[in-house]
């Protein structure tokens, strides 16, 4: 059985022959494609109607856990049978739906948790060691990006997390007392990571989540996995060894975490906070050369994330998305939607 033949058609617009193949979650394809991989197929000329009649006949196929989300970029429906989860989007500026069977397990409703909380976020950029000559010793690095957000109920919600060379012993032990200080959790208690989010799969942004894990591993209790790597053949081999690595670690020691991939329109709340998904690397993907990603600059497969606080305030996490980007979003996503009180500078203001 094809990998669309368990999927309703979608039914308007016109359909573009090839698939993208948008990579797994936690399976390590290093070695080439897997049975988990995200596949995704274009319709071009579609239309608002047509999306929004796509949730009906997702709900008419048996399709359970049916959702539709929309704003002033994009118009998403989501739903699951038998294992099979499908996400469907409409890029409103071009009339372009992309249709997604999406990873097993992957689902926009273990994403949400909106349980009342009566505290407010705490945002902090975590220090990571800076060489200002930018050296690339064997012991210093330019690199690393790591935010630890405190949210309402005292859960975290984690960015990145550094290089390698950022995660020394002393690093790793300053970093734990830290959350342990932050959150007032006391030693013998777990600190509850609400989400641990990764922008991209490039090295030093992932190596904090890594030590951290296999150092402490009765230390935290992670809920929740987000991030869409792409599928490490179809840009090609670019994924760093570090993401491998990164996803070992957390089939290994956080095994009971629902590890959602973020696709654009996807919205979800934690603890009174949203966040919503702005841009990912499918994206970039054309319908004129469907099977490939087109942009030169990995970074550019970076997932944006949009988070507002309980209180309304916006932040505009950019992880290290460049200029390819920033053109394609210029004409697909509203201004009124980048507006931001704080933006995160993309790609540790290089470029």
């Amino acid at each position: 059985m094809t990998d669309f033949e368990r999927i309703p058609a979608f039914p308007g617009g016109m359909p573009v022959d090839g698939v993208y193949n948008a990579g797994p979650m936690l399976a390590d394809d290093k070695d080439g494609p897997t049975d988990e991989d995200a596949k995704m197929r274009f319709y071009t000329g579609a239309s608002e109607d047509d999306i929004a009649r796509y949730a009906g006949i997702l709900r008419e196929n048996g399709f359970g856990g049916v959702e539709e989300n929309e704003n002033a970029a994009c118009h998403a429906v989501s739903g699951s049978k038998d294992g099979v989860n499908v996400y469907a989007y409409l890029t409103k500026a071009t009339g372009t739906v992309r249709l997604i069977r999406d990873v097993p397990g992957s689902s926009v409703r273990a994403l949400t948790n909106d349980a009342a909380a009566d505290g407010e976020e705490e945002i902090c950029q975590y220090a990571l060691y800076y060489d200002p000559v930018n050296g690339h010793s064997p012991t210093t690095t330019n690199c690393g990006m790591f935010y630890i957000i405190q949210l309402a109920d005292n859960s975290l919600f984690l960015i990145d997390g550094g290089d390698e060379l950022q995660c020394s012993e002393e690093a790793l032990t300053g970093m734990y007392r830290f959350l342990r200080a932050f959150t007032g959790v006391p030693e013998g208690g777990k600190m509850r990571i609400a989400g641990w989010f990764f922008t991209h799969a490039h090295g030093d942004h992932v190596a904090a989540c890594i030590r951290l894990l296999r150092t402490y591993p009765d230390a935290f209790d992670l809920e929740r996995i987000l991030y869409n790597f792409p599928s490490h053949f179809t840009v090609r081999q670019r994924c760093d060894e570090e993401s491998f690595v990164l996803k070992e670690t957390l089939r290994e020691y956080a095994p009971r975490a629902a590890a959602v991939k973020l696709h654009t329109g996807m919205t979800f709340t934690l603890a009174g906070t949203r966040f919503d998904v702005l841009y990912t690397h499918e994206d970039a993907v054309r319908p004129e050369n469907p099977e490939e990603y087109p942009f030169r600059d990995f970074n550019c497969t970076s997932t944006v994330l949009k988070m507002t606080t309980k209180s309304g305030g916006t932040v505009m996490w950019l992880g290290d998305t460049n200029t390819e980007t920033e053109a394609l979003v210029a004409q697909t996503v509203p201004a009124s939607l980048w507006k931001s009180d704080v933006v995160q500078i993309a790609h540790h203001c290089f470029n």
